[in-house]
């Protein structure tokens, strides 16, 4: 197949989150044999220089900047026009033209379908498009994570408004792109049960995890941010994402004094790009570590004493939680971080929601480390048994081809 693929954001370096979902799909599409063309829109500029490690995998790539100055009316137009602010902040006028043109050539004419990534990026997908068929891969339901968010407490009060407006338009938008695609593909059954009961056709909707691969085994070394024999509690992910530096601030002012008092030696490490100052400033280089960007994330995990989760905002399946348990390091989450696991699963994972029993749990770990692993060790084999990159690429191409068989939209 030659295939088409929409994203809102560059899927390398394949840390976390979507970057890692897309990456390890186009990766896998490309092994077997199928053409990819990459059309990439992103808000990060520097994230324009991966376009050529990033070749390699495509037939054909073009890599556009969204400036505040694009967000700004982007926002403006979409509230004017009665859309989500998620939607209609991906809005570009130079990918719409190129995209006019782009179906003329050879390269255009010879797709087969259009993976767009994300719901923001279903207009493009459709607009202009001469009938080839679409398969949206939503990764997260956006209306459930808006409920959640709309209503948290903590929460900036800016980011509270914006989750109202979007879940109302959001209601409306995930379920009518759903209904135009040929095919959906949602990361966990939590998220597709929301979409069904919004209204969305549950015969066009598939459920796809992410796959979970580990380095091997001598690999990691351990960092030298983390104190020699001093206990480490770890927070992995993009700490500039909102839910993560939710958790983390949260955790930082209510659960971190509690750990303190219990395990006065313990260190905490938020690991991952674009921290704020509001999370950076907890940063002293000794018991709180907020490093930043990091070439290998692996490394921090394995060498901490037990990783967190600490999200009261959530959606889709958490890659924190999933990496940790494979590497056998004990985990302590929200609920809200462990809704895309089935019950047997978290089995292995201790499950807390207030500070209290947050701070407990991992008060726990932290002074009986070893009993801890010893149960981390059985989440470990149900992860790697139940969580494959490449039956997870499979299932992607199965919705694929399927979509090619429907015809046009």
């Amino acid at each position: 197949m030659n295939i088409l693929v929409l994203t809102p954001l560059v899927p390398y370096p394949p840390h976390d989150g979507d970057k890692l979902r897309l990456y390890n799909f186009l990766k896998l599409l490309k092994n077997k044999g199928h053409q990819i063309d990459l059309f990439c829109l992103t808000r990060v500029k520097s994230d324009l220089y991966y376009e050529n490690l990033l070749q390699p995998l495509c037939r054909k790539t073009r890599f556009e900047h969204l400036t505040n100055f694009d967000l700004f009316f982007n926002l403006i137009g979409g509230m004017l026009m009665g859309m989500s602010l998620n939607v209609s902040s991906y809005f570009s006028p130079t990918l719409r033209d190129y995209l006019k043109g782009y179906w003329q050539t050879e390269e255009g004419i010879s797709i087969d379908v259009v993976l767009a990534h994300r719901l923001r990026m279903a207009p493009a997908a459709f607009e202009g498009n001469p009938g080839k068929p679409v398969v949206l891969e939503l990764t997260d339901c956006l209306t459930a994570y808006t409920e959640l968010l709309k209503d948290q407490k903590g929460v900036r009060f800016s980011r509270r408004i914006a989750a109202w407006w979007d879940y109302w338009f959001l209601r409306r938008e995930e379920v009518e792109w759903t209904e135009k695609a040929s095919g959906s593909v949602i990361i966990s059954d939590s998220d597709a049960q929301v979409l069904r009961e919004l209204g969305a056709p549950g015969d066009k909707v598939t459920v796809i995890p992410n796959g979970v691969e580990v380095a091997p085994r001598g690999n990691l070394k351990k960092p030298g941010v983390y104190r020699e024999k001093r206990p480490v509690v770890c927070f992995i992910g993009n700490m500039g994402y909102v839910p993560n530096e939710e958790g983390a601030l949260w955790f930082l002012k209510e659960v971190w004094p509690l750990v303190k008092r219990a395990v006065p030696s313990a260190v905490f490490a938020a690991v991952g790009g674009q921290p704020r100052k509001a999370l950076k400033d907890f940063h002293n280089g000794e018991d709180v570590l907020v490093t930043g960007w990091v070439p290998e994330i692996e490394p921090y995990v394995k060498h901490a004493t037990v990783s967190v989760a600490p999200l009261r905002v959530a959606a889709g399946m958490q890659n924190k939680v999933a990496l940790s348990l494979a590497l056998g390091v004990p985990v302590v989450a929200t609920s809200s971080a462990l809704s895309w696991m089935p019950p047997k699963g978290r089995e292995y994972v201790n499950m807390a929601e207030s500070e209290e029993g947050f701070a407990g749990a991992v008060s726990e770990i932290l002074l009986r480390p070893k009993k801890a692993r010893f149960w981390a060790l059985r989440g470990k084999r149900f992860v790697l048994s139940n969580y494959k990159w490449n039956e997870s690429g499979k299932k992607l191409e199965q919705v694929l081809k399927q979509a090619t068989k429907r015809g046009k939209f």
